[in-house]
């Protein structure tokens, strides 16, 4: 997967992507609930978008077939593994350009993953890269789809001491596999 130096390096850090192309009305930045993970350990991943004014995105799940859904897509990583990627619900919301109701995302929007350290990871510096698809539109109607791609720095460390990052925003998200 191709990963602009530019975008990878913004998502590194927790700052916001300004928008790179004509058309990109999603900004985008990635946050973990870590500041250091240990190998077997599962922590949280964010991707906090921020939709521009006058424009939403369709969430994951389009109650419309043509409309194309908002996805995380992370890529194969022999250290890191995915265990839950979670969509918030969409608010419903009517539009000229299509006859039924549609649910969508707009203004500031927090998609998570749950990821987990592998056993057998080696301390030291890790990097989980992904993409976000997504279809922005107005009242009127839609952009060409988009990909965003991101990279997660993920510090593995074999030492104890870890301290929890952004909680007012990790503590919203309710992953399934953690309410067992």
């Amino acid at each position: 997967m191709y990963v602009s130096a530019m975008i990878a390096a913004a998502l590194v850090f927790p700052s916001a992507v300004a928008a790179q192309e004509d058309g990109q009305v999603v900004d985008a930045k990635i946050l973990i609930s870590r500041d250091a993970v240990k190998a077997g350990e599962t922590f949280k991943a964010a991707l906090v978008l921020s939709v521009q004014a006058g424009y939403h995105i369709n969430d994951n799940a389009p109650m419309d077939e043509f409309m194309i859904p908002t996805t995380l897509v992370f890529d194969e990583n022999p250290d890191l593994e995915i265990v839950e990627i979670l969509y918030p619900r969409g608010r419903r919301a009517r539009f000229s350009y299509s006859e039924a109701e549609l649910v969508i995302y707009d203004g500031e929007v927090v998609l998570g993953a749950l990821v987990k350290a592998k056993a057998g990871c080696s301390s030291g510096p890790h990097a989980l890269k992904g993409a976000l698809s997504y279809q922005a539109c107005n009242d009127e109607s839609c952009l060409p789809p988009k990909e965003l791609p991101f990279e997660i720095a993920v510090p593995v460390t074999a030492a104890g001491g870890a301290s929890d990052l952004h909680p007012e925003i990790f503590a919203k998200l309710r992953f399934k596999s953690l309410q067992k």
